[in-house]
């Protein structure tokens, strides 16, 4: 019990660092962000956005191998990750490595083509579904308008009512 209570600990630790990382990054304050950053990852390195922070705060002063080391880092974490790769392609466009650059420019376009396809198939799916809800919806209804047009055709006789042979009611 002990143990994760000192794991749960070390992570609201690092989740402090990484918000007043954020807090420095948005006040342009980028070398106590990069501390905090590195602070957050020292006590919790398998965070992909105390990664991912930390490079777009060193590609913003400039230092595009670092942030090209801490993208690839996340590249490594989430490999599924578009807006990773797209910053990659800027970083390494920043350094003139225009092979590295459109490899991850490519590879995000990829991603995006990707995201755009799943989107429209879950559209699609929900299409499907909610057509197949209509249909069922529509067969209930036609089944109880078949119900109720039999029963009007064909009402229950009266048994108080005698017929004769000849299909004429005895009224006696």
């Amino acid at each position: 019990m002990g143990a994760c209570t000192n794991e749960t600990q070390i992570r609201k630790s690092a989740l402090k660092y990484f918000n007043e990382g954020n807090s420095a990054l948005k006040h342009r304050d980028y070398q106590s962000a990069i501390w905090h950053y590195q602070k957050a990852i020292s006590l919790d390195s398998e965070t992909p956005n105390f990664h991912y922070n930390l490079g777009l705060t060193y590609f913003e002063i400039g230092n595009f191998k670092e942030s090209i080391a801490s993208f690839r880092r996340v590249e490594m974490m989430v490999p599924n990750q578009s807006d990773t790769y797209y910053n990659l392609a800027l970083a390494y466009n920043k350094i003139s490595e225009s092979r590295m650059a459109d490899f991850y420019y490519n590879r995000y376009q990829d991603m995006l083509s990707l995201r755009k396809a799943q989107e429209r198939i879950k559209k699609l799916r929900q299409e499907q579904e909610r057509e197949k809800k209509i249909s069922e919806s529509e067969a209930k209804k036609a089944g109880f308008k078949n119900k109720t047009a039999l029963s009007t055709k064909n009402p229950p006789q009266d048994k108080k009512s005698k017929k004769s042979e000849t299909g004429i009611p005895n009224w006696e």
